[in-house]
């Protein structure tokens, strides 16, 4: 008990505020900046007790990428952007030691990937496709992806015979090689362990490369959500619950009923990848009164959402939080004891886009 009470505390005391606990479940189951900074409140890491983790959510009251403390809550700084659905996401590489955050956008001579240093907001690379768009998802990431174990960073493009993934380095972004072309649908970007993978969503089909070969799947429903372990396994689900899983060696699906058998749907974008470990699953029960995790047969975790208050563009798991945004606020859930808290309020819709372990 007195353990429960200190991790209590320390989160209090971290995120500046009251944190509260949700209902009991009602059911089963560079070489120039060009961030904007902003002041900071110093701050001890509670003996370790959390990790200096970065959310980053796009819009609010200007067209910028606020990048969110986790330790005091405060914008560390602001990523401006250009055009109307901007990608991001986070890496360990990037040549920095605190690892790096790409942001892919629009501009008038073509898509552009930049990168900056994840604690400082400093750009450090930047890169021009000329002739292509941004493949944009309309919730800030899902069109780019950094592979951890070798540090590419894979984008997905329209180009003018259709739509492409491209890779870069992860340090100056330079051009590698252009893993899948002339796709004719796609709406989903993953990848890790030298697997990319491209989703068809309301097809329920799937684009694998693997090393320089190719496969293509179909599974029997369509898809809302796709995530990839840092291993390569991959999951895909539909809105009510059906999940296939196509492991790192597999030629083939794994049907998984576990979310469907317990008439629970998968919210979009709601599959989140916790580390190396698991997936978390994001569903709507209509009657939970507020945000809570929960664990099903088998250990599968999920994280349950009110249906009158789902969340915007799905959710991220950096432990020890889950982290998503509802309206103008971005928010996180403990997932081991169910705390949750306001991150902030950015005053306007904001959609998430990626969190980093720095």
């Amino acid at each position: 008990m007195r353990r429960f009470l200190l991790g209590a505390v320390l989160l209090i005391l971290a995120c500046g505020g009251a944190a509260t606990l949700p209902a009991p479940s009602q059911t089963s189951p560079s070489r120039t900046s060009a961030a904007t900074p902003t002041a900071t409140i110093d701050v001890a890491d509670m003996m370790g007790a959390f990790p200096p983790t970065t959310f980053f959510v796009i819009g609010g009251q200007d067209a910028t990428i606020k990048a969110i403390a986790l330790l005091n809550h405060s914008i560390k700084y602001r990523i401006p952007f250009s055009g109307k659905d901007p990608q991001v996401a986070t890496g360990p590489l990037g040549g920095l030691s605190g690892g790096g955050v790409y942001v892919l956008d629009q501009i008038t001579e073509g898509a552009r990937v930049r990168l900056f240093d994840t604690e400082s907001g400093n750009e450090h690379a930047s890169r021009v496709i000329a002739g292509a768009t941004v493949h944009g998802t309309g919730v800030g990431h899902g069109a780019l992806a950094v592979d951890g174990s070798s540090g590419v960073v894979y984008a997905l493009l329209r180009k003018a015979d259709g739509i492409a993934v491209d890779g870069f380095n992860p340090n100056t972004l330079t051009p590698s090689r252009s893993v899948l072309t002339q796709l004719r649908c796609g709406e989903r970007l993953a990848a890790a362990s030298g697997r990319v993978a491209v989703a068809c969503m309301s097809e329920g089909g799937l684009v694998i490369d693997d090393s320089g070969k190719s496969t293509k799947l179909l599974a029997t429903h369509s898809f809302v959500a796709m995530a990839m372990l840092g291993d390569g396994t991959l999951v895909a689900g539909g809105a009510d619950g059906s999940l296939v899983r196509l492991q790192r060696h597999a030629i083939d699906f794994e049907v998984v009923n576990t979310l469907k058998d317990y008439g629970m749907g998968l919210i979009p974008d709601g599959i989140a990848v916790n580390a190396g470990c698991c997936f978390y699953y994001g569903i709507l029960d209509p009657q939970a009164k507020d945000v809570q995790v929960r664990s099903v047969v088998g250990a599968m975790m999920l994280i349950a959402f009110p249906a009158a208050t789902p969340p915007t563009g799905g959710l991220f798991v950096q432990a020890p939080f889950a982290y998503y945004v509802i309206g103008s606020k971005a928010r996180h859930i403990d997932i081991n004891q169910g705390f949750q808290e306001v991150m902030a309020d950015l005053g306007g819709p904001v959609v998430p886009g990626a969190v980093s372990d720095r």
